[in-house]
C-alpha cells in the first residue's frame, strides 16, 4: 500500500472511528461527508485531509463507502470516473444481490475492483480499531488491501464472492437483533410476572442462557439506564427486511425473523432513529397491554 491514496467517505459514528484508527495507524486519508458539521468536528490530525467526493472518487487508489446504504454509494458514484485499478471498499450492511451488481459493473466499466467488507463491533469498535469484518471479493484484492483494513479491525474474514461478506452480515444481525428482541420479549414478559429484571439478566449470564446481548447490552444500555447502544431500530428494520425479502424469494414465508420484524413494526415510527436500546421500554409498554 506504499504510495497509495486513500479515501474515506461517510464520517458518522463508524466512519469517524475507522478514520480516526487508520490515521493512529500512521497511514494518510482524504475524508468527506455530506454533512459539514461532521466532518469539521473529527479530531485534527496531519494525516487526515478533508477533500471533496467527486476527488476522492476519481483519484484515490482504494475508497472506503462508510454511508448508510448501498443507494448512497451507487449515486456518488454515478457522478464519477474510478482510476483504472482502483478498488472501492463497500462497509454497509445492504442488499448483496446490488453489491453482485456494481462488483461486475465497476470491473467492466473502469477496470476497477470492489470488496464488500460488513462490519461488526460497533462504533466502540470502529474507533479502537477492533471491528470484525466479513469481506467478499477477489481474495488477492482483500490481500493488497490488509494493511489497511487491519488498522480498524483484528479479525478479517474472508468469505466468499461479491455479496458473501453482505450476505453474512445479514446473518449475523439476524442472530444479533433476534436474540436482542427475544431477550426483550422475555424480560418483559418476567417483570409481568413480578421478577427482577437485574436478576433475571444476572441469572441468564452464570447459565446456558447467557449472551453478547445478556452480557453487555442489558447491563451496559438498559439497566444502566443510559440507553446508547448507537445504533436506531430504523437499522435493525432495514437489516431484518433485507433477509427477509431473500428468504421469502427461496419460500421461505414465516421464520423467526417475521417475529422479530413484528415486534419491530409494533413500534411507533416517531421513535425509528432514536437509540435502539429504547426499544425495551417502547416494547413494555405495548406487550403490557
Amino acid at each position: 500500500m506504499a504510495g497509495s491514496h486513500i479515501g474515506l467517505i461517510g464520517l458518522g459514528a463508524m466512519g469517524t472511528g475507522i478514520a480516526t484508527s487508520i490515521a493512529r495507524s500512521g497511514i494518510s486519508l482524504s475524508i468527506n461527508d455530506s454533512d459539514d458539521a461532521r466532518l469539521n468536528s473529527i479530531n485534527n490530525s496531519p494525516l487526515l485531509h478533508k477533500d471533496t467526493s467527486e476527488t476522492i472518487i476519481a483519484e484515490c487508489d482504494l475508497i472506503l463507502f462508510c454511508v448508510p446504504s448501498a443507494t448512497q454509494i451507487d449515486q456518488l458514484l454515478s457522478g464519477s470516473s474510478l482510476k483504472s485499478g482502483s478498488c472501492v471498499i463497500d462497509l454497509t450492511s445492504s442488499d448483496p444481490r446490488i453489491t453482485q451488481k456494481r462488483a461486475v459493473r465497476l470491473l467492466a466499466e473502469n477496470n476497477a475492483h470492489q470488496l464488500d467488507a460488513a462490519m461488526s463491533g460497533g462504533a466502540k469498535g470502529a474507533a479502537a480499531g477492533t471491528l470484525t469484518l466479513m469481506v467478499g471479493g477477489d481474495k488477492q484484492i482483500l490481500e493488497n488491501h490488509k494493511e489497511v483494513l487491519s488498522s480498524f479491525a483484528n479479525q478479517i474474514f474472508y468469505i466468499g464472492e461479491a455479496g458473501k461478506g453482505q450476505l453474512m452480515k445479514l446473518f449475523h444481525n439476524a442472530v444479533c437483533h433476534g436474540n436482542f428482541l427475544l431477550l426483550s420479549e422475555i424480560c418483559i414478559k418476567g417483570e409481568h410476572y413480578g421478577l427482577d429484571l437485574a436478576q433475571m439478566i444476572e441469572v441468564f449470564n452464570c447459565s446456558n442462557a447467557r449472551s453478547y446481548i445478556s452480557e453487555k447490552r442489558f447491563p451496559d444500555h438498559i439497566l444502566s439506564g443510559t440507553f446508547d447502544g448507537r445504533s436506531t431500530p430504523s437499522n435493525l428494520k432495514k437489516d431484518l427486511s433485507l433477509l427477509d425479502d431473500l428468504l421469502k424469494i427461496d419460500g421461505v414465508e414465516e421464520s423467526y425473523l417475521s417475529h422479530s420484524l413484528r415486534l419491530l413494526n409494533m413500534l411507533d415510527t416517531k421513535f425509528e432513529n432514536d437509540d435502539f436500546m429504547l426499544i425495551y421500554p417502547q416494547l413494555k409498554q405495548i406487550l403490557k397491554k
